[in-house]
């Protein structure tokens, strides 16, 4: 059966698109983040749970409640209950993406290492570092927001830099994330030149926070010097 968002919004796997939704990862994000693991491993009754908690606790004006209990009726087969999720988590994050503050560079670091701390060595994630030498102002954080989900979160690099921490993405599909950000952006800034991109992934027991960033800032100037739109680190 071809899923409601294939007929609604076109091809939105994970690997292909983003889906708009503001650009912060807090304690309702990470919980819709752990409601969609959840529903992954297929325990609905869990991640239902676990989203009337969250639903209690903030409400439901959020787009990442509205996500995530899209993704819930749609594992249930409720394809007209999870379009109508769906629609007002877009219509949510367009709102708050026009709003929500940027995270600075020392906050996203700070979340990092909050993350190190709570021990989980099965995480993955990949940290994009961007920049566009003849952006207009506010245009690639606008498009970023665009195209981050729940769960990521948007960040103030060096300069005139952005940061993307990607959750739940390895370097595979960081690289065609990546690929998308630099088809949108020539698609909305045909003038503006193209996007110098740095990519890292975690890299388990051993790693920490500040070598993520180092490893993504370090790839990002490579980039810009080589001239070449992507470089990992």
């Amino acid at each position: 059966m071809v899923g409601y968002r294939t007929l609604f919004f076109g091809d939105m796997t994970p690997e292909k698109v983003l889906r708009s939704s503001p650009g912060t990862l807090g304690d309702l994000e990470q919980g819709c983040a752990d409601a969609r693991r959840l529903i992954l491993d297929g325990q609905l009754d869990a991640a239902r749970s676990r989203l009337d908690e969250l639903r209690k606790q903030h409400g439901d004006d959020h787009a990442p409640v509205q996500e995530a209990f899209s993704a819930l009726a749609e594992a249930h087969g409720d394809f007209g209950i999870a379009l109508a999720h769906f629609k007002r988590f877009h219509a949510l994050a367009i709102q708050a993406g026009a709003s929500s503050p940027l995270a600075s560079r020392d906050q996203l670091l700070a979340r990092l290492v909050e993350r190190q701390q709570q021990n989980a060595p099965d995480m993955t994630w990949c940290l994009v570092a961007l920049a566009a030498a003849r952006a207009p102002a506010g245009a690639l954080p606008h498009m970023l927001r665009q195209q981050c989900r729940a769960q990521d979160v948007l960040a103030l690099g060096q300069g005139e830099a952005m940061l993307m921490l990607l959750h739940d993405v390895d370097l595979p599909t960081g690289r065609k994330v990546c690929e998308r950000f630099r088809a949108v952006w020539m698609q909305q800034h045909p003038a503006a030149g193209p996007l110098s991109m740095g990519l890292t992934a975690w890299r388990g027991a051993g790693d920490t926070g500040s070598g993520l960033l180092g490893r993504a800032e370090h790839a990002l100037a490579r980039s810009q010097r080589e001239g070449a739109p992507l470089r990992t680190g």
